[in-house]
C-alpha cells in the first residue's frame, strides 16, 4: 500500500544559494535516482504518519519531485526496503542507536525525545489526604524506581526497551511487536504501564485526551534519543544533502511548527 503526492514546487532561494561547498562536484547516486525517476520514495510509522508524511513532503519540494509514501510497522521492514534501494529514506520517527547503525546510516536528529510512560494511577500510591499538593510526585520514569509491583509494556528491541532493562533490572517487562500491542496490553490492565518516547506519549494524549482520567502521563527527561532519519549504508553524499535538509528546517522553525501541530495541539486528530 502506498500514497502517491505531487508537491507544489519549492521556489525558494536557499535550495541553490546555500548548498554546503561540500556538496559542490560531487555525485550522489540515490539523488541521482530520484532526479531521474522524478519520484522520492519514503517509508513512514504505518500507525502515526502525520509529522513525519509532512517532513518528507517537504523534501520532496525541495527536490522538486513526486512523492511516494510507503508505510510500515517496524524497523526492520524500513531497514530492508533501504538495503534493497525500494526507499531512500524512512522517516518513522526511529530512535538511533549502535545496534540500528549496524544497517542503516542516521542523520543528524530532527527530534529530541525520552523514554516516557502512561501509568494506570491505581498503581501509584495516594497522594496525603488533607494536603494541597504543589510538587508533582513522578516527573520522569526514574521516580519509579521505588514504587514495586509496577510491570510495563514497551516496543520489542527498541531503545525504551534497553531503559527499562538497564533501569529496573528486577521489574516484569513485556516486549511486543508494535507499539499499539504495547499500549493494549495497558488498556486490559495486563500491565501497569505503557513506555515510549515522549512525543510518542503526547500524540496519544491529543488523539484521547480521555486517557489522563485512567493514566498518568509521565513525560519527564531522563535521557536524549535522538529521532533521525534513516538511510541505506552506501551513500554518503545523500546523508549530507538530508543534513543539510534538517538544518534549514530547524533554522526555518519548520520543525518547531510541526512540533506544536502535532503534539500541543489535536486539531490533526480525524472527529469521528
Amino acid at each position: 500500500m502506498f500514497l502517491i503526492f505531487r508537491p507544489f514546487v519549492w521556489k525558494t532561494v536557499f535550495l541553490i544559494a546555500f548548498v554546503p561547498t561540500f556538496l559542490l562536484g560531487q555525485t550522489s547516486p540515490t539523488l541521482e535516482k530520484i532526479k531521474k525517476t522524478k519520484t522520492l520514495t519514503v517509508s513512514v510509522n504505518e500507525f502515526y504518519p502525520g509529522l513525519d508524511v509532512e517532513l518528507a513532503n517537504e523534501y520532496a519540494k525541495f527536490l522538486d519531485v513526486d512523492l511516494k509514501i510507503i508505510p510500515l510497522r517496524t524497523f526492520d521492514q524500513h531497514a530492508r526496503m533501504l538495503e534493497k534501494g525500494d526507499t531512500q529514506v524512512a522517516m518513522a520517527g526511529i530512535s538511533s542507536s549502535i545496534n540500528r547503525f549496524r544497517d542503516v546510516y542516521f542523520t543528524d536528529p530532527y527530534l529530541i525525545s525520552t523514554p516516557a510512560a502512561l501509568v494506570n494511577r491505581t498503581a501509584l500510591p495516594p497522594e496525603p489526604e488533607g494536603q494541597i499538593v504543589t510538587v508533582q510526585l513522578f516527573r520522569n520514569l526514574n521516580d519509579l524506581t521505588n514504587i514495586t509491583g509496577i510491570s510495563y509494556s514497551v516496543l520489542a528491541n527498541s531503545s525504551n526497551h534497553q531503559f527499562l532493562r538497564d533501569t529496573f533490572p528486577k521489574a516484569q517487562v513485556f516486549s511486543y511487536f508494535t507499539n499499539e500491542a504495547a499500549l493494549s496490553e495497558l488498556k486490559k490492565n495486563n500491565v501497569n504501564a505503557f513506555v515510549a518516547d515522549s512525543f510518542y506519549i503526547q500524540a496519544l494524549l491529543q488523539k484521547d485526551s480521555s486517557l489522563r482520567a485512567n493514566y498518568l502521563p509521565i513525560l519527564g527527561v531522563v535521557q536524549e534519543d535522538h529521532i533521525s532519519m534513516a538511510v541505506g549504508k552506501r551513500d554518503i553524499e545523500f546523508l549530507y544533502h538530508l543534513n543539510f535538509f534538517i538544518k534549514e528546517l530547524k533554522r526555518t522553525g519548520k520543525i518547531q511548527q510541526l512540533i506544536n501541530k502535532y503534539f500541543k495541539s489535536n486539531k490533526w486528530v480525524k472527529k469521528e
